[in-house]
């Protein structure tokens, strides 16, 4: 069993020993948050660090490896019962609101949105900008911040020091940023890591999160619960292509979330503008689309590590802004 297997399977109780690599406080809080209770079980040759270690996670009720099969049957039933005549309590800690901005492949410009967007709420909200790019990420590097800390600085925080979020806070000058991982070769972090870092930027009191995702697989995007997903393609008729074909996969999921339609890099021309729009409308009707237009600005930004403040694409995107606003509220 892993940490996800352990918040989505179904059981009343579940035994922990204190050598279970992704036992975290948080976990604890979670399962018990979903109406399950834990009984940590320890060595007594390893005491008192062993039993140490239960106890800071958030597990009172302890069973040594050497009891016998009636004695965990009996800690089993002993603990459920006593939490059943508890009252229940759901965590109350504020969540944000959730924007995902992705791209059907790399390269079509879904880091410089998800930016731009982030950039354009902080101005009358609370943002955070995360990269979860997995991948690719570039986030800290085209806002010209340090890699460290970043994502697993988060990871740790959320999972092993609540609160503690805070160390892993990138300060740029439009908004706040929590980097992507420094070293993406083999490693990809489990949904149930990441979600907890998402849960804690509400509990820090961010109104709203735009996390870059790059690329990702479909049926991967209903376990990170956004509520808005912006998804990103090229202006030009293969781009559109994968771009619809994006926003279906979106639309086929489980828990479908509200999905906007962004063409990146459109050139000048009336002409082919309309052309896009009346492809877009016919092929998916359901999702608004925003036009992005190619904007010589956005080299020299990514050189001097800032967002666009003006110009066409910021424009647009401020678009892109009022449509969460307008989800928000």
């Amino acid at each position: 069993m892993g940490p996800e297997q352990a918040a989505s399977d179904q059981y009343d109780v579940i035994f922990i020993d204190d050598v279970c690599s992704f036992l975290t406080p948080r976990l604890v809080r979670s399962l018990r948050e979903l109406g399950r209770e834990i009984v940590g079980v320890y060595d007594p040759a390893d005491a008192p660090d062993a039993k140490r270690h239960l106890l800071e996670c958030g597990i009172t009720d302890v069973i040594e490896t050497e009891a016998g099969p009636d004695e965990f049957l009996r800690a089993a039933l002993s603990t459920k019962l006593i939490q059943a005549g508890a009252p229940q309590t759901v965590s109350s800690a504020p969540k944000s609101f959730r924007v995902g901005v992705l791209g059907p492949i790399g390269g079509v410009g879904a880091t410089e949105v998800a930016i731009g967007l982030a950039s354009s709420l902080a101005q009358d909200r609370a943002t955070m900008l995360i990269d979860l790019d997995q991948a690719a990420p570039s986030v800290a590097q085209r806002l010209d911040l340090p890699l460290h800390p970043n994502l697993l600085t988060a990871v740790d925080a959320a999972h092993h020091s609540p609160g503690g979020i805070t160390e892993a806070i990138l300060v740029h000058e439009s908004v706040d940023v929590v980097g992507g991982l420094a070293n993406t070769a083999g490693h990809e972090l489990p949904v149930v890591e990441v979600e907890g870092v998402l849960d804690e930027v509400g509990a820090a009191g961010y109104e709203m999160l735009v996390a870059d995702l790059g690329v990702v697989p479909p049926d991967r995007l209903h376990l990170l619960r956004f509520h808005v997903l912006i998804a990103v393609g090229l202006a030009n008729p293969v781009g559109v292509a994968r771009l619809v074909r994006a926003v279906t996969d979106i639309a086929s999921g489980a828990d479908t979330p509200d999905t906007v339609a962004v063409v990146n890099r459109v050139a000048a021309g009336s002409r082919r503008r309309l052309e896009i729009r009346a492809e877009m409308a016919h092929l998916i009707p359901e999702a608004p689309v925003v036009l992005l237009p190619e904007d010589p600005r956005l080299e020299r930004a990514s050189w001097d590590g800032t967002h666009l403040v003006r110009g066409p694409f910021a424009k647009a995107v401020a678009r892109v802004a009022a449509l969460i606003d307008e989800a928000v509220e």
